[in-house]
């Protein structure tokens, strides 16, 4: 039997040092990269969760006559109005303080836009009918994004 030279060994375990060097290396690139992922699917999932709600707050409340562009607080607002046990409600929809806020008060009664419950992060909301029947949304996200939707209020008077 032979034994192997001291220079054999020597390299031997420097390649095995240069590959897990680099395997480390590796798993730390992949994980940057996964966490920048997922922190943009993550903000794009949330982005079309705020147009979304609002879309569906929409949906649910088209009836003749029961939606409303408008403005509360600062900003643009969606007015939904329902009847319950006899009195008009209305939900407002509206940004204020950075977060796209919903309120459910008696139709014409006065409260500040603090008193809303948050929904999620926002910066701007803007409601406008660019024809009778389809409500155009705007809605700003924290970041600064924009999205916009248009939807047809299929119900209207």
């Amino acid at each position: 039997m032979r034994r192997q030279s001291g220079a054999g060994a020597l390299a031997a375990l420097m390649l095995t040092c240069v590959f897990g060097v680099t395997l480390l290396l590796s798993l730390a690139a992949g994980a940057g990269v996964y966490r920048r992922v997922a922190d943009r699917t993550e903000q794009n999932a949330q982005d079309r969760v705020s147009l979304s709600y609002i879309t569906a707050k929409l949906h649910a409340a088209d009836a003749a006559g029961q939606v409303e562009a408008g403005s509360f607080g600062d900003g643009g607002a969606l007015f939904l109005y329902e009847e319950i046990e006899g009195s008009i409600y209305e939900t407002v929809l509206y940004v204020y303080d950075g977060y796209l806020m919903e309120i459910l008060r008696e139709k014409g009664s006065e409260q500040d836009p603090e008193f809303g419950e948050m929904v999620c992060p926002a910066q701007m909301l803007e409601v406008s009918e660019q024809q009778p029947g389809l409500l155009w949304l705007t809605l700003t996200g924290p970041d600064g994004g924009i999205q916009t939707a248009g939807v047809y209020v299929r119900s209207d008077g």
